[in-house]
């Protein structure tokens, strides 16, 4: 019985007996994950195994991609289903490739260059960088999702926007290239939870702009004393986003407080936000532009000696020289 998924082909030229084969499929003893892929029934049930049994399937030339390589990667913020046993999995075959569609495996014809694989567990697999791409020209997919995913592996410096803009030009007019553009053009560096990245393009998408992330406060000796989710500098407009499981525990809630106070009190206008404000986005684009409105006359009756943000955002708006 083979350890190690093995197409049935290559068992019989090895001395297999196929009645023996039948039999053992019958009998449980094997498993075929895949039709004419075999391996031992007792390694048959994990995520990694049934990723061999696939992959016997095709030429040598098949790469593990987009849906199936983001998980093998290790992306954050994927869709639970991406990850289960069951699941599709897709190859990026070549174009030449004769085979087709078959129950459980979905394939891509895509030009692959030696900078867009990987190999992951003995297994080719898409690269970070032309995974993301992928993904980004799928237009199944949700333009949330997408920049979702897309920040979370910039969060972890898996890639830059700069790789994933050129990999992108690799490919001009090519079906999907126009659409993964601006999703990238649409990710940001430095975004904490997937949450974050839905509140983001809520407001893009209301109309609000000059959006920065991660925006960090120093103090004189240049060390970090807060930072700000989503701030507009010019207005010094300070939105953060509390998730439940992270604010709610009792050191985080006990910095909390302080920090805003901090925060306020060096003149920005401080908002905070949580999951319940992600479902109404006309109160929420709202609540912003009323914001943005009622900054300068803020900004104009605040001190400039307050702290260096006043300062800039005074001069940005001319009120001091």
């Amino acid at each position: 019985m083979p350890l190690v998924p093995t197409p049935r082909r290559e068992l019989i030229a090895a001395g297999a007996i196929p009645h023996q084969l039948d039999s053992d499929l019958r009998t449980g003893r094997v498993s075929a994950p895949f039709r004419g892929v075999h391996v031992a029934a007792t390694a048959a049930a994990s995520r990694l195994v049934r990723l061999r049994a696939a992959v016997a399937t095709q030429a040598p030339t098949a790469v593990i991609a987009m849906q199936t390589a983001a998980v093998l990667l290790g992306f954050r913020w994927l869709p639970d289903q991406w990850g289960q046993l069951d699941a599709v999995i897709h190859f990026a075959v070549d174009q030449a490739d004769k085979r087709r569609h078959r129950p459980g495996i979905r394939l891509h014809r895509r030009l692959l260059h030696a900078v867009d694989v990987v190999v992951i567990d003995g297994i080719a697999c898409m690269s970070v960088t032309r995974t993301l791409v992928e993904l980004a020209r799928d237009p199944s997919l949700s333009t949330l999702l997408v920049v979702q995913i897309i920040d979370g592996a910039l969060r972890d410096e898996r890639t830059t926007k700069q790789d994933l803009l050129a990999c992108v030009a690799r490919f001009p007019g090519e079906r999907g290239i126009a659409r993964a553009r601006k999703l990238i053009e649409r990710a940001r560096e430095g975004v904490d939870s997937p949450q974050e990245t839905r509140l983001r393009l809520t407001l893009e998408d209301g109309g609000i702009t000059e959006l920065e992330v991660n925006v960090r406060l120093f103090n004189e000796w240049g060390e970090v004393t807060a930072r700000g989710d989503l701030v507009i500098r010019r207005l010094l407009l300070w939105g953060e986003y509390d998730g439940f499981a992270s604010h709610t525990e009792r050191e985080t809630f006990r910095k909390d407080r302080p920090r805003h106070r901090y925060v306020q009190g060096r003149g920005w206008f401080v908002m905070r936000f949580v999951d319940r404000d992600l479902h109404q986005p006309a109160a929420l684009c709202e609540e912003w532009r009323v914001a943005i409105a009622e900054a300068p006359a803020r900004i104009a009756a605040l001190d400039p000696a307050r702290s260096p943000e006043v300062a800039a955002a005074r001069r940005a708006l001319g009120f001091l020289p």
